[in-house]
Formats: structure tokens, sequence, C-alpha cells
């Protein structure tokens, strides 16, 4: 079977997985503790009547099979419902906060990639070396500090503290600016909040590739490209990475979805408008439509990029066939 069969194959078998996982978000949703009508009426208006015209107006007065398939009929359609909080477009509410979310995530991506990735190698080519315990502290402090206290840390030291000790930060107190409100200012604000999140993400993929470029370089394979004279920077780049990087490109196409989802606590630190502060203020409110679409949207993010490895599978190793 060729790549596109293939493709087309797994994109098929793609929907009853994104069914169940709509079943699965709904009914936890529905179990969490809380109701929106509290949080919708005030003390002094729950009476029965007004309850009971609420419920009514939000549907939540019908069986919850006739709620699911409503939901997941209109989902398939693009319509996530209304929020309760604002009446918005669940939709809409969420495209304009995910751009935000996608940019912390590219730099949490970019440090891995072009740092972590090359950290690795070197810790592997230069084992108990000087560079491999740079290295392997870096990833063990990565993964041991916790990202809501980096990211308070960063705060206090390069913004509140440098402001009081030089006179001007070196990074913003939190907020948001848009690329097109400048690059500098954008960059200056992205650079923390994107660097935080991408610790523990830089960490974990950092120890992977020395793991695997240790096992890679002991195979025969590379023994015989040495010895025809092979250089150094080819057989490591070129015939080891290549190879090892095939267990670290399964984590980061995992790890892409844990990007969205761990940008909640580093959004609320850094006061950053995106899915994972909009998903914060949801579960205060009790706002269902709302939990349901970022939780849809994180879900399938996870789907797809599941796919999207299986499919880069066959570019690193011809020897991975689809049958």
């Amino acid at each position: 079977m060729g790549i596109g069969n293939y493709a087309v194959k797994r994109l098929l078998l793609l929907v009853p997985v994104l069914l169940g996982i709509t079943a699965v978000v709904f009914l936890l949703v529905q179990l969490t503790p809380g109701s929106p009508i509290t949080v919708l009426l005030p003390p002094n208006a729950r009476t029965p009547s007004q309850i009971a015209a609420l419920r009514n107006r939000l549907g939540l007065d019908q069986p919850l099979y006739i709620q699911y398939v409503k939901w997941v009929t209109n989902a398939a359609q693009g319509d996530l419902g209304r929020s309760y909080a604002t009446r918005q477009p669940v939709t809409e509410m969420i495209v304009d906060h995910l751009w935000p979310t996608l940019e912390l995530a590219a730099v949490a991506l970019f440090v891995a990639l072009f740092v972590a990735i090359p950290v690795g190698i070197l810790s592997a080519v230069y084992k108990d070396t000087a560079i491999d315990h740079f290295g392997r502290i870096g990833a063990f402090l990565g993964i041991s500090m916790p990202s809501f206290w980096v990211g308070i840390m960063a705060i206090l030291v390069f913004a509140l503290f440098w402001q009081e000790w030089f006179g001007f930060q070196v990074i913003p107190a939190g907020g948001y600016v848009s690329p097109a409100e400048g690059f500098v200012p954008w960059l200056r604000h992205i650079v923390a909040p994107g660097l935080v999140l991408g610790l523990g993400f830089a960490a974990l993929t950092t120890r992977l590739t020395r793991a695997a470029m240790l096992e890679v370089l002991n195979e025969d394979y590379i023994r015989t490209a040495r010895s025809k004279g092979v250089k150094e920077s080819t057989v490591v780049l070129v015939h080891g990475f290549k190879n090892a990087f095939i267990p670290v490109l399964t984590v980061l196409g995992l790890q892409l979805g844990f990007l969205i989802n761990g940008s909640v606590v580093i959004e609320q630190v850094f006061q950053w408008p995106g899915i994972g502060q909009l998903l914060y203020t949801a579960v205060e409110q009790r706002d269902m439509p709302l939990i349901q679409g970022i939780v849809l949207l994180i879900a399938i993010v996870f789907v797809f990029a599941n796919l999207a490895v299986d499919l880069l599978y066959a570019f690193l190793d011809p020897r991975i066939k689809y049958d």
C-alpha cells in the first residue's frame, strides 16, 4: 500500500475515533461538579420558574442523548454552540484566542528543535565529558522545575527586580502584543512565556535525543562508515541522527498537543490571551459549550499530530512500508 492510500485509510479510520472523542468529551463535561445555572443566575434570582426558563433556553432540560446528538451534528458543521457566559459563538472565541497560543507553541517548538536536539547530539557524541554533564544537568533541571514557578521567577527577576535595580525591564510583567504591532515589542512579550513553556519540552527532547543517539552510534553500520573514512560530521548527522530522530519525532508529535494543553498555567502566569486562559475562564464560569469546544480542539490536535508522525516515518526510514 502506498503512502497516499495509507493516508486515505487512516483518515477514514479517524471518523469513529473522533466520534468516540466527542462522546467522551461531552460526558466528562456533563459529569463535572457544578452547574452553569449557579453562575449565570444571581442568588436572589434563583426561583424555580427562572431556573426552569434558563434551563429551557440553554437546552439543558432535554435528555443527554438529544443534547449530544445536537452538539455533534452542529460541531460537524463547524458550529460549537454559544458561550453561556458571553453568548458569543464558541467557534469564533476559539479562533480569536488560538493564534496567541500557536505563537507560544511555535517558540517552544523552536527551542526543542534548535536548542535541545543539538545539545542532545553533542551529549551523546561527547559522552561523559563536561559537555555531556552540562547537557544532562540542564535537562534534569528543566524537567524538575515546575513551569509556573519558573514563570513567576522570570517575572520577579527580569521585570520587577530588574526595574528596581537598573531602571528598566528586560521583559514585560505580562500581557500580549500582536506581531502586527511591531516585531520587537512582540518578541519582548513572547520570549519569556515561550521559553518557559518550552523548558520542559526541551528537557525531555534533550534526554530522548541523547539516548537515541547513544544507541545508534554503537550500531555496526556506524563503525563501518567510520572505517571507510567518512567524515565524523557526516557519520553523526546523516547516518546517525537520521535514524535516531524516529523516536524523537514520535515524542515531538505527541508533545504538540501537550504544548496547547500545557499553556493553561503559563498563560495565566503571563496573562497571555490564548486558549489556555480561555479554558481557565470557561471552567470558572461552568461554561459547558466553551469547555467542550476547547477540549475537543486539543483532542483533535493530538489525533492529527499522530497521523502526521506516522506519515513522516516513511520519509525518514525507507525500510518502513505501509502494508
